[in-house]
């Protein structure tokens, strides 16, 4: 009889145990099916838009503009769009009544990104035209470039172009839409004449009068 009893208690034992591992199992599947359906959660896109009183400036070979952005929705920055030879021009003709040299060609830019330093003043250089896009002449309107390899500084940046193809002198061969604000701050580097000497150009940094008109996409 002791036989028979210790054979039953160790054949309840085992049915225990396979039990608790089949529950064990059981929790651990599910568990990992969770965390598969978390992974799998949709991010949203936020558009955050950079804009103001309508401004636009022609751009020349060699030249660059940047502004500078604060205040993003947190997140990951994956694009900017900027704005390129706008009905805005067209306007401008017909209110002003005269008709600007414009000659649109295929500009290629190179996108740079600054640090903001001390004083507004431009940092370090964290992007130097690394990322290359066309703006074809046929164009107008907002033209989207993917940002996403940027490892873009938490706080203060200044983000724009410079002019990398060759455009013609004394014409205006790409239009950038502006804005002007006091509360952003933007650079140009640019070609001026030496009043000693007209014949003369050199180039330099100068703080801008209007900003870059901007849409920023950023995952969250």
């Amino acid at each position: 009889k002791r036989k028979h009893v210790t054979s039953f208690i160790i054949a309840d034992l085992n049915a225990l145990c396979t039990t608790s591992l089949f529950a064990q199992n059981t929790i651990e599947e599910t568990t990992l099916d969770e965390l598969e359906i978390t992974s799998k959660r949709k991010r949203k896109i936020k558009k955050h838009k950079i804009s103001g009183k309508p401004a636009f400036n022609g751009i020349s070979q060699d030249e660059f503009i940047v502004t500078n952005v604060n205040q993003l929705p947190e997140g990951k920055i994956k694009s900017v769009s900027f704005y390129f030879n706008t009905s805005f021009v067209d306007f401008a003709d017909l209110v002003s009544g005269k008709q600007f040299d414009v000659n649109y060609l295929d500009v290629e830019l190179g996108l740079l990104v600054y640090e903001m330093g001390i004083d507004n003043q431009l940092g370090n250089l964290i992007s130097d035209c690394e990322i290359k896009f066309i703006v074809p002449h046929h164009h107008k309107g907002a033209f989207k470039v993917d940002i996403s390899s940027i490892d873009f500084p938490d706080e203060n940046f200044f983000i724009g172009f410079k002019v990398l193809s060759e455009t013609n002198k004394d014409e205006n061969n790409l239009y950038m839409r502006l804005f002007e604000s006091d509360s952003y701050v933007s650079y140009s580097e640019i070609w001026m004449k030496d009043f000693s000497n007209p014949e003369k150009e050199t180039k330099k940094i100068i703080s801008n009068f209007a900003h870059l008109k901007m849409t920023f996409e950023i995952e969250q």
